[in-house]
């Protein structure tokens, strides 16, 4: 634009300077007086075309543009916020995954639509947000919010492989690594658990690696098979070896000839297998529970102690009394063959709530006022004449 104005510009000069060197070869006042005025009516003309307008119009553009700058540059400038502002919108709405998924949260609700009370953790969280942040509410009102349930479950699709491809990378630069598997049943679906451990500047990393679906079948061939592909997706299962495995005692894991260690050492020798340490102190409690007196009288006694506080009417003076005495409330649990810690921490809610236990159970003696005060005196005499029992409650965490 600015070329084609300076064209215009010396194209002018150029025919002003040929009236004046024909003036200047013709003589008389008349004749340059005529020749004047014929320039003025030249020039008036061109000023007053459409072409000249135009150019002017353009020039007075570009000499605005040198401050403002060009409508190029607005546009590109324009377009660079809106990118940033998507960009901000899809962080938060990522950090809003995150977080739920660290938390163990669940992201939907029953009922999900705007008139809902309750929407669901992930659009609630959403909702806060719009509260507080005006540039995050003119996103997520608009129609395509990425809000759904498709977007929800591509976002933790996306953030799951980021993580678990550096702990990948943290295994090709481990050079070997071990691998433990689990039973991970959920509802109908049959799943294995896998984890792997490598080592990492010197230190012991253990790193869980996903969930394997095996409802098909569930022998000790499916199973390696499932292990070896999955491994195999994920680039793992060419060049890094396996130098260890560890399950649960059950067969079809560690069998020495079928199972799936024996397997797995086919394929890997050196692949150690070693029975889960886990499983095996609580399968040793298990039986030490069963099989010495004094601890099955403990263990019988706690769960003589759950069934009996776990009756509305009775479990609510029982908190009563723990608030009067400013005892750090700690509930008795189920004491289960396959939670490990069930044991340990009914131990140390006894021990923590002796004296609210007691007093509760006196209190219902005494008052005498329903048929479980049988039940109540038993447990009592326990707690009380045969404490020495309760000895294991105080050494069992030291």
């Amino acid at each position: 634009m600015l070329y084609f104005v300076l064209f215009v510009v010396i194209m002018e000069m150029i025919q002003m300077k040929k009236h004046l060197l024909l003036l200047a070869s013709k003589t008389g006042r008349s004749c340059l007086v005529r020749e004047v005025l014929e320039i003025r009516r030249i020039n008036s003309a061109h000023s007053n075309s459409v072409q000249h307008l135009t150019c002017l119009a353009k020039w007075t553009a570009h000499k605005k543009s040198k401050i403002t700058g060009s409508i190029v540059t607005q546009l590109s400038s324009q377009h660079s916020k809106l990118v940033e502002m998507n960009r901000q919108y899809m962080r938060a709405l990522i950090d809003i995954v995150l977080l739920l998924s660290r938390q163990g949260i669940a992201f939907r609700g029953h009922n999900e639509t705007s008139s809902s009370l309750n929407q669901g953790n992930f659009k609630e969280i959403c909702n806060l947000l719009a509260k507080y942040n005006p540039d995050f509410d003119s996103k997520y009102c608009e129609k395509t919010s990425y809000s759904s349930h498709r977007i929800q479950d591509e976002l933790i699709e996306i953030s799951s492989n980021y993580v678990r491809n550096i702990i990948i990378n943290e295994i090709e630069n481990a050079v070997s690594c071990s691998i433990m598997c689990d039973e991970a049943r959920c509802f109908k679906e049959e799943q294995m658990s896998l984890c792997v451990r490598y080592c990492k500047d010197l230190n012991v990393t253990e790193r869980f690696l996903g969930f394997i679906d095996c409802s098909q079948n569930q022998n000790a061939e499916t199973l390696t098979q499932s292990i070896f592909e999955y491994l195999k997706i994920w680039g793992l299962n060419s060049f890094i070896p396996i130098v260890a495995q560890s399950y649960d005692g059950a067969n079809v894991m560690s069998g020495r000839f079928n199972g799936v260690q024996a397997r797995v050492k086919e394929k890997y020798p050196y692949a150690i297998y070693t029975h889960c340490m886990a499983h095996r102190l609580n399968l040793v409690v298990i039986d030490m529970c069963k099989l010495i007196k004094e601890t099955r009288s403990v263990f019988n006694t706690l769960k003589a102690l759950y069934t009996h506080f776990s009756k509305p009417s009775i479990n609510k003076k029982y908190n009563d009394i723990q608030v009067k005495l400013g005892i750090n409330k700690l509930s008795i649990t189920k004491i289960s063959d396959m939670r490990w810690n069930c044991r340990y921490k009914n131990c140390e809610a006894v021990k923590t709530n002796y004296k609210a236990i007691i007093i509760a159970l006196e209190e219902e003696i005494e008052n005498d006022g329903d048929k479980d005060v049988n039940e109540a005196i038993g447990i009592l005499h326990v707690l009380k004449i045969k404490n020495l029992s309760f000895i294991y409650l105080y050494c069992i965490k030291y």
